[in-house]
């Protein structure tokens, strides 16, 4: 089951990767859909092409927080995945409290109900390794 769940973990963080390199296609529009437009526009003020950057690390990220999923489920070898693995959960359980709080400080909102079970699934897949 552990395995199973394992991969299910990592396939929401490869289909998340995937996402926000289609979103490349339409940064700045994906930002206001967000509502995370302050946060385009400042970094779009440093550089044009900081935001592009940023979400490129973003994919890198969920990539490799993928990959260590499957380490953790045994299908290849990457070097301290356990360290990996507490370190994406204490990560996704400090982004799901988050959510939380923005659900009461900005209000209700389906997108952040989405955002905070698609966390919760990966919480719940990456908890229990060996």
């Amino acid at each position: 089951m552990t395995k199973t769940l394992l991969h299910i973990g990592a396939i929401i963080f490869f289909v998340i990767a995937a996402g926000h390199l289609a979103c490349l296609l339409a940064l700045e529009q994906m930002f206001a859909f967000y509502n995370v437009t302050p946060i385009y526009d400042m970094l779009y003020a440093v550089e044009s092409w900081l935001p592009y950057a940023v979400t490129v690390g973003l994919v890198g990220c969920f990539t490799v927080a993928g990959l260590y999923g499957l380490s953790a489920a045994g299908d290849i070898h990457l070097p301290l995945t356990k360290l990996a693995i507490i370190t994406i959960e204490t990560l996704f359980a400090l982004r799901w409290i988050a959510g939380i709080v923005m659900l009461f400080v900005r209000g209700f909102s389906w997108l952040e109900i989405g955002n905070l079970t698609i966390i919760t699934v990966i919480l719940i897949c990456y908890a229990k390794i060996k």
